[in-house]
């Protein structure tokens, strides 16, 4: 397990509601931890690195500013000797994974600190229950560390009716894990049953970022098996909810995925959230995100040689990541120096794919059921004709219930791009290059680069997102342009 850690820090506001002379500390001493769980049986060495060892290995150690941001990488479950079936098909070690990133987080967080978080495949589903462990145990303080099976119990038995208000958790929190509260909820309850304790002296905790690659599903034996209801019975506790202790999150999901040992766990409360926080779901900007991109399992979350389809919906994770303030480096020396999303490429990430047993066992995944729900990627490989394709038309069955709002989009708006001909020249993005750079190179005026944007709406989703590598269209300047 890679541990990566400095201390440094400037100040830095902290977004809490509560105005407290702990909190006025915290500012001091903000700093970012940043947890990576990686997939099953994938490991950090590996030759055709994950998007979270990408991710993990591209994160700054300190801001422009100052900020320090620590990692903890965990490589997947099933990646040491003695549990590489146990922990591949079963999910076994999934628990100590997140003990171990638990104890972690007790040792080196500070109030004021934020907390992201990422994950692929079962490392996706470790997120997930991870900051639902921490929603329920709090974050113990230093000095009761060795409380972490105790706060392991009472977690293990939320669902078990033994403490069906809350008030046991809620006073072991209160003893433990005194400096933060979960929710309002508790600061509430802390008023009226703990003497001394003023309101809002204990800050709300928060989780600034969630980013995820298609999340396997649950522990022990996958639902098709015979007997995996009752033999999981003992993991029904595990809690991967998404709620608004997180302030932001996006979810890859592959559309291609077939096997069925591989369930996809979706979240069902978006558009919930998302009305929460005034936002329509619809909204590119909405907090909540969940997007179906082509590609397999690992087409989608890494680990394979072609890299085109994972890499966009790699982008779009560190886009969230990046506008809920991490500090990445995406540089041509990083590694992620690499990043071209190409939604052109194979539905498969590997050129030589591993036949497995696991794919005798095969359906189309429900899929999305909103237009909003497809990544922009998969829309263009829908609409795009077979010859641009190396595996012809793309007509995955998981979108089959939206046949006829993807054939209207296309109808409506039949071509993207404005009339072209050999007038447009090609440019190949290098590092340093933005829209407005290049647009200011050919006319004179940065504020054309909306030109170039229009031009390129085929391969280019945001003005602010282009990729060393990257081939655009250079519309020819107009007559007043060229003055």
């Amino acid at each position: 397990m890679l541990l990566l850690h400095r201390r440094r820090a400037l100040p830095r506001g902290m977004r809490c509601g509560f105005t407290s002379d702990l909190n006025l500390l915290a500012e001091d001493s903000m700093k970012r931890l940043v947890f990576c769980f990686d997939g099953t049986w994938n490991r950090l060495s590996a030759d055709t690195p994950t998007n979270v060892v990408l991710l993990a290995a591209s994160i700054q150690r300190a801001s422009p500013k100052g900020v320090t941001q620590v990692i903890h990488y965990d490589e997947g479950v099933g990646t040491g000797r003695l549990e590489k079936l146990s922990g591949g098909m079963f999910g076994q070690g999934l628990v100590q994974n997140i003990r171990e990133a638990y104890r972690f987080l007790i040792f080196n967080y500070e109030v004021g600190d934020e907390i992201y978080a990422f994950g692929f495949s079962r490392g996706a589903f470790s997120a997930r229950v991870f900051l639902g462990f921490i929603r329920h145990a709090g974050i113990l303080s230093r000095k009761h560390a060795a409380r972490i099976d105790e706060a392991m119990a009472h977690y293990r038995q939320r669902l078990s009716g033994l403490d069906p208000e809350g008030q046991k958790v809620m006073r072991f929190r209160a003893e433990y894990a005194r400096n933060i509260c979960v929710d309002l909820a508790e600061d509430a309850w802390r008023t009226a049953n703990i003497a001394g304790y003023v309101q809002g002296s204990s800050p709300l905790l928060q989780i600034k970022y969630l980013g995820v690659w298609d999340t396997v599903g649950a522990m022990g034996l996958p639902a098709v098996l015979p007997g995996s209801k009752w033999l999981n019975r003992k993991h029904e506790f595990l809690d991967t909810t998404l709620t608004d202790m997180v302030l932001s999150a996006r979810h890859a999901v592959a559309l291609d995925e077939r096997r069925k040992l591989f369930p996809i766990t979706l979240w069902d409360n978006i558009d919930a959230l998302n009305r929460t926080r005034q936002f329509d779901s619809e909204d590119p900007k909405a907090p909540y995100q969940q997007k179906w991109f082509p590609g397999t399992h690992g087409g989608v979350g890494g680990g394979g040689d072609i890299r085109g389809l994972s890499d966009g919906a790699l982008a779009w994770i560190v886009q969230g990541a990046k506008a809920a303030g991490l500090e990445m480096d995406i540089g041509p020396d990083s590694r992620m120096g690499g990043l071209f999303p190409d939604w052109t490429q194979s539905i498969d990430n590997m050129s030589k794919p591993k036949k497995s047993l696991m794919s005798a066992l095969a359906a189309d995944r429900a899929g999305p059921t909103a237009l909003w729900e497809v990544s922009p990627s998969a829309r263009r490989r829908w609409r795009a004709p077979a010859a641009a394709l190396g595996e012809g038309l793309y007509r995955p069955g998981s979108l089959a219930k939206l046949t006829d709002a993807l054939q209207s989009e296309a109808d409506e708006s039949p071509d993207l791009l404005p009339p072209q001909g050999a007038e447009f020249r090609e440019h190949t993005v290098v590092a340093g290059d933005t829209l407005s750079k290049i647009a200011r190179r050919e006319y004179g005026d940065a504020a054309l680069y909306t030109r170039i944007f229009a031009a390129n709406r085929d391969k280019i989703d945001d003005p602010d997102e282009i990729f060393v590598g990257q081939v655009i269209r250079i519309p020819p300047p107009l007559p007043k342009d060229a003055a």
